[in-house]
């Protein structure tokens, strides 16, 4: 028998409940306010089933109405807020090093961590020249490109990179190789792979145990990323990685 539009699994998931994360995801700080038009040209969804969407969720304190057809994040948002930037914040040792790591080479400092096929920021210094790169916190990114990718894929359990390979349309044995080597030399830098004309170096923080927890990186302009400077920042990342895993990244260990 047929399953009911409501319970139809879509993407490992419930497809109502994937419908209404579709819908959350596209409010950010670019976007804090969304039209129903937009909701609905974005989402690619029935008007009638993003009005649905939008009247659970408001409901729910999860969107509120500032006019009839717009829509903004709700206020019961804030205590998930709250509570994700409590558990999923690093340790003062692991703040102060990235600090440091900015003093040493002005580029906007990252601490990401691999989410399943991708990888997210959790937390972010800025650095200190005009034109500087900036990622938003918690939002997924590529798993396939870039030098934090590749460090983070280091560390990634057994089928993950044929996993990742598949869905990317990769080459599988040339991304092992490229994980391999990453792993031999303990960092990697990369130009232009998630996004032209941003470079970065990343090397990997891990535990006591020698798992590896998450990646720490400086990114910016292309431009800035000469090969003396990848010498510089090659060693600054290295060491200040190898610090904050002596002292351990924080109480967001135990969720990684």
């Amino acid at each position: 028998m047929a399953r009911s539009d409501e319970t139809e699994p879509h993407d490992g998931g419930v497809r109502s409940i994937a419908r209404a994360i579709d819908v959350l995801a596209l409010f950010d700080t670019t976007h804090p306010t969304r039209t129903l038009r937009d909701l609905v040209a974005a989402t690619g969804l029935p008007k009638t089933t993003v009005v649905r969407v939008c009247a659970t969720l408001e409901a729910r304190g999860l969107l509120l109405r500032p006019s009839e057809t717009t829509y903004a994040p709700g206020p019961a948002f804030l205590r998930w807020a709250h509570l994700a930037a409590s558990l999923w914040d690093v340790s003062d040792h692991t703040r102060a090093m990235m600090r440091e790591l900015v003093d040493q080479c002005g580029e906007t400092v990252n601490v990401y961590v691999r989410q399943g096929t991708e990888r997210v920021s959790i937390a972010q210094e800025e650095g200190t020249a005009t034109v500087r790169s900036v990622v938003p916190l918690g939002v997924p990114m590529p798993l396939s490109r870039g030098a934090t990718a590749r460090v983070l894929l280091t560390g990634a359990p057994n089928g993950l990179l044929e996993r990742l390979a598949a869905a990317e349309g990769l080459d599988p044995e040339a991304l092992a190789r490229t994980v391999a080597s990453t792993r031999e030399t303990g960092y990697a830098f990369s130009h232009g792979e998630r996004e032209l004309g941003a470079s970065a170096v990343a090397a990997p923080i891990v535990a006591h145990d020698g798992r590896v927890l998450a990646a720490l990186s400086v990114s910016g302009p292309t431009s800035r990323f000469t090969a003396d400077r990848i010498a510089a920042y090659v060693n600054a990342v290295v060491t200040a990685a190898q610090r904050i895993s002596d002292q351990g990244l924080g109480s967001v260990e135990a969720f990684l």
